[in-house]
């Protein structure tokens, strides 16, 4: 996979290099190559006609290898869990051994499983992922699922299983991959679920989609085993309520016998009500976490604390009452680690906890202190460059309660223009329609103003910039596309240069054609499509990159934007140069690049078949929803919004889940968003 990817970042530069060059390198062979297209227009056409059939006959003779079987996207998909969770793990602190808090469960009671499912859980300690992993394989049906209250630590034990399941599978070289999903976005009302499992895969897993493996990959891998689903937080479906519960639970009874196996969290409630409205899941066994006792809590504690003298007085009073509010606080992992965090630095006084009047007041406490412990206030001379406390208070603060408001779980910042509104919407489309009105209108116009008088001008002008311009604006203003997933470079890619190049200098040739005959048809056929032939050998989903993350998708739809932005921009301003004159090249290569760079439009429709001709690219959408909020204190600027995101993640603020983040825990989420102005 790597050897085919290799070439992504030559043939960046090459594309780059030759969008800035080419229009020069014509523009001084222009004398010598006047009159060419009066003497051999016809042969340069039917020689162009012929180059096309032969090559493409040629790359259909080559040796194209064929796609990766299932096994091989069964590995790289392990691979990438491994690597991905295990550096999600890290950052959560959930590594092995000492690290951890001691985990426990029992069969569930309630009549939410079968007694024959039932049968082969025991209650016991979970210290570790291979008391984890055992447990689990000790359970026939591979179906399971781990109830419990909020902020017990359901989360963290499929995390920690989907390790050790990868593990176990990496060392004896077969079994299904454990992929953990986050249920947040499932809405069993409108999608099924199968279906909603292969896009979620096809999501965090991009190389899936890649020309490596068949299309439907991810599907397939589903239905022929060799996934384990790990279905994280079915409370937090997007929708919520009796009818949302019975289908997800009808659903679920329904696709499990196509499934290897399924693991399920949620909260006990919420599963409890599911299985009595939509009756329990096949073979399932169910297992109850237990709150965590104050030995487990002090002792996990202890461990963490770099000066244990300063907890002292909090693990007395935990010990003297087993059962008063601060012990029950903290008898879920999720308290605990706010308490390791929030007291962590060494003026802090733990034993305050002691003091606060209900386990409601001590929760809210310990949610609301999290951020200035992890991001403290600066001195105003420290501000510039650095993460002051109370401007991120604010951020995640509006970010949290528009989430609340939107029933969003997810951070996906193709998304966040959402939280904007109406403003966005107004912005994106003015921005779209402007950049593809004044682009159709410059020329079209120009052209036809030079064939054929003012008037003509003006009219076709004015038609373009309708045309064109309204339906973008229009799209821009509903749409939000996903992000770019291009690598430039590549075998395979001729057809779509060829098609890419074809439109192009088809465009091209006719405006040379209407302004300045034949001969400038072929210059400037040549201009506008080498480059934009070249740019468009980059389109293909990036199937080299395994760990997607927020800011590799950026960076890559950013790249997209300043390479298709070049090669519109320099190759429509060389062509304008020659034809018109500097002025109008100037204004027609800015508004080409602007075209060209920031929207999916017609090139991309014609070379791509891309259905995303939605107007902006997911990276402006973002650029205009900062530039609205940033001023009114309640986002970052754009260039720091992707670096801020990653460094809430890194001070375990945030939660990264393949391609996007989530808060901490929705406790944390609901919190800041009350204390939101």
């Amino acid at each position: 996979m790597g050897a085919r990817g290799g070439g992504g970042g030559r043939g960046w530069l090459v594309s780059f290099l030759t969008s800035v060059l080419l229009p020069v390198v014509v523009g001084l062979a222009v004398e010598p190559l006047e009159g060419w297209g009066t003497r051999y227009g016809l042969v340069l056409g039917v020689g162009a006609l012929v180059i096309f059939a032969v090559m493409t006959w040629l790359m259909g003779r080559q040796d194209v290898p064929g796609h990766a079987g299932l096994e091989e996207a069964a590995d790289e998909l392990a691979e990438s869990v491994r690597q991905s969770w295990g550096v999600e793990a890290r950052r959560r602190r959930l590594g092995s051994g000492d690290d951890l808090l001691t985990f426990a469960w029992r069969p569930a009671g309630g009549g939410v499983a079968a007694r024959s499912a039932q049968e082969h859980l025991d209650e016991c300690a979970l210290r570790g992922i291979p008391a984890l992993v055992e447990a689990y394989s000790r359970v026939p049906s591979k179906r399971l699922a781990i109830i419990g209250e909020a902020g017990l630590g359901k989360t963290s034990l499929a995390l920690l299983l989907t390790l050790g399941l990868v593990e176990r599978r990496r060392r004896l070289g077969d079994g299904p991959v454990p992929v953990k999903l986050s249920a947040a976005t499932w809405d069993p009302l409108r999608d099924d679920l199968l279906d909603w499992m292969e896009a979620r895969l096809a999501e965090q897993f991009v190389f899936l989609r890649g020309a490596r493996y068949e299309p439907g990959t991810p599907r397939r891998l589903l239905t022929a085993k060799l996934v384990l689903p790990i279905l994280d937080g079915l409370d937090e479906l997007r929708t919520n309520g009796g009818e949302t519960r019975r289908k997800a639970v009808e659903q679920i009874a329904e696709v499990v016998d196509s499934l290897y196996g399924l693991v399920v969290t949620c909260r006990a409630d919420q599963y409890t009500a599911a299985v009595r409205e939509g009756g329990p899941i096949p073979e399932t066994s169910v297992a109850e976490l237990l709150p965590l006792d104050v030995d487990n809590v002090v002792d996990y504690l202890e461990r963490s604390a770099a000066d244990g003298d300063r907890w002292e007085p909090l693990f007395e009073g935990l010990r003297r009452d087993p059962h008063g509010d601060a012990a029950t606080v903290l008898s879920t992992p999720l308290m605990v680690s706010l308490a390791r965090d929030v007291y962590r630095r060494g003026e802090t006084r733990p034993e305050e906890l002691l003091t606060l009047p209900s386990t409601a007041d001590i929760e809210r406490h310990l949610a609301r202190e999290l951020l200035p412990a992890k991001f403290p206030d600066l001195p105003r001379s420290s501000r510039r460059g650095g993460w002051h406390g109370a401007d991120v208070r604010r951020w995640l603060g509006f970010l949290a309660a528009e989430m609340e408001h939107r029933r969003e779980r997810e951070i996906a910042w193709w998304r966040l223009p959402r939280l904007a509104g109406r403003p966005h919407r107004v912005l994106a489309g003015a921005v779209s329609g402007l950049a593809a009105g004044a682009t159709a209108a410059l020329t079209a116009g120009g052209a036809a103003w030079f064939a054929w008088g003012r008037s003509w001008g003006l009219a076709a002008g004015a038609v373009g910039c309708l045309v064109f311009g309204v339906p973008l604006a229009v799209k821009a203003a509903r749409n939000l596309p996903q992000p770019s997933e291009m690598q430039f470079g590549g075998r395979g890619r001729l057809p779509v240069m060829l098609q890419g190049a074809l439109f192009s200098s088809l465009a091209g040739a006719v405006a040379g054609w209407l302004v300045g005959g034949a001969d400038r048809a072929v210059l400037v056929g040549a201009i506008i499509g080498v480059p934009l032939g070249l740019a468009y050998t980059g389109a293909q989903p990036d199937a080299t990159v395994r760990l997607a993350s927020p800011r590799v998708l950026f960076r890559r739809d950013a790249c997209v934007v300043v390479i298709f932005g070049a090669a519109y921009g320099l190759s429509s301003c060389a062509a304008a140069w020659l034809l018109i004159g500097p002025l109008i090249g100037g204004v027609l290569g800015v508004s080409s690049a602007l075209c060209g760079g920031l929207l999916y439009g017609l090139p991309w429709w014609l070379a791509l078949r891309s259905k995303r001709t939605s107007g902006l690219v997911a990276s402006a959408h973002l650029v205009l929803y900062t530039l609205i909020l940033a001023p009114q204190g309640k986002s970052p600027w754009p260039w720091r919004l992707m670096a801020f995101l990653e460094e809430a993640r890194d001070r375990d603020v945030l939660r990264q889940v393949g391609p996007v983040y989530e808060f901490r825990h929705s406790y944390l989420r609901k919190v800041l968003a009350e204390s939101s102005p």
